[in-house]
């Protein structure tokens, strides 16, 4: 059925539609416009994209285009369950990002613990160690910037700690993770060295137990429990597909 120009039904669809007609450009003031100008730009400030808010809201990809182009018109409930999908996102990633901050330190300290033991560095030095002291001269100091150059490069690229996060519990700043992450992987054409960062990729991994110690036990056992909680917040009636335009 084709709307008449005339009708109040195309001119409400008309005026719905942001993008897709000369119409909607003269409907700043209409709030289902105001509503989903603001869902985009939520999506665009928090890195979500519009499929995956839709997904969790229980909005079809083909019903939002229906109401960008000015064909349908959606339900203020709709719109507020886009909403309300942003603000669970934004909780999820807020709450990755704590657990990061609380995970990653004991990652890193339990990587930077097992390769000075395999170096033969004195332990408890290498932890006292202050990655600002200017202290160049000393064996001990040369030997716990190693390790923890290691153990940055190891986090990061097995982990996949930001390097801001990194360089926050590190002491050093992020230009110096990303400095550390070159030399490491540079040295790495060396096969001894190479094949000690395999064996400690190994052992973050839980590929290897020979030590009893498994580093990633921590980060998988949270990130199940993340995946555990996210799936409970997907109601039964965010899952269904809505009929109505």
């Amino acid at each position: 059925m084709r709307y008449s120009e005339k009708t109040p039904s195309f001119r409400r669809c008309k005026k719905t539609g942001l993008l897709s007609t000369a119409g909607a450009h003269s409907a700043s003031n209409d709030p289902l416009v105001h509503k989903m100008q603001k869902i985009i730009s939520d999506c665009a400030k928090g890195g979500f994209s519009l499929a995956e808010v839709s997904r969790l809201s229980g909005v079809r990809d083909r019903q939002w285009r229906r109401w960008q182009s000015g064909q349908a018109i959606p339900r203020p409930s709709n719109l507020r369950r886009m909403e309300k999908a942003i603000v669970r996102l934004c909780h999820e990633r807020d709450r990755t990002i704590k657990g990061e901050a609380v995970l990653s330190p004991v990652a890193y300290r339990m990587v930077l613990i097992t390769l000075a033991d395999k170096a033969g560095v004195n332990v408890a030095a290498v932890l006292a160690d202050d990655p600002q002291s200017q202290d160049k001269q000393s064996p001990i100091k040369a030997a716990a910037s190693l390790c923890r150059q290691r153990a940055l490069y190891l986090i990061v690229t097995e982990l996949n700690v930001p390097l801001v996060i990194a360089a926050g519990f590190a002491g050093i700043t992020k230009q110096a993770v990303s400095k550390s992450l070159r030399q490491i992987e540079e040295s790495r054409d060396d096969p001894h060295i190479n094949a000690l960062l395999d064996s400690m990729a190994d052992l973050i991994h839980g590929t290897s137990r020979s030590v009893g110690l498994t580093i990633l036990e921590p980060i998988q056992s949270h990130q199940r429990q993340e995946a555990s909680v996210k799936k409970l917040r997907e109601p039964d009636q965010f899952k269904r597909n809505n009929s109505h335009g």
